[in-house]
Formats: structure tokens, sequence, C-alpha cells
């Protein structure tokens, strides 16, 4: 489970959207989400299981790319 204020999850939902249509996206939008993501935030921001993450990665990888 990935635990964000409605500010962070707009800016997830914001920038996943745009990498999945293969848009332009602000680069400080990758950089907010790698910190709110990372080891030393997860207990605090995002408390999910390390093995579902990384499913989650590649199922994201898998379909990117299938659409080129």
């Amino acid at each position: 489970m990935i635990v964000l204020t409605d500010a962070q999850a707009r800016v997830v939902h914001r920038l996943l959207t745009c990498i999945l249509l293969n848009e332009t996206y602000v680069l400080s939008d990758v950089e907010d989400v790698l910190v709110w993501t990372s080891p030393e935030n997860r207990q605090i921001l995002c408390p999910f299981d390390s093995v579902w993450a990384r499913n989650l990665a590649q199922e994201i990888v898998i379909q990117l790319r299938q659409g080129s």
C-alpha cells in the first residue's frame, strides 16, 4: 500500500500519465517522487512491501515495451 498526500498523489498521477503516454514531464516531479519513495522516507510516506514495488515496476516496464 502506498500512502501519499493528495498533492503527492496528483504529482504521481500526472508523472505516470505523461510517461505512459510518452509525453514530456517535469524533471522536478521525478525527483520528488524518488524522494517520497526512497528507503529513508518509506516508513513515513510510502509503507509498502519492496517485492510489491519491484513487481509493479516490472509490470510498468513490460507495458511500456509493449506500447513501443
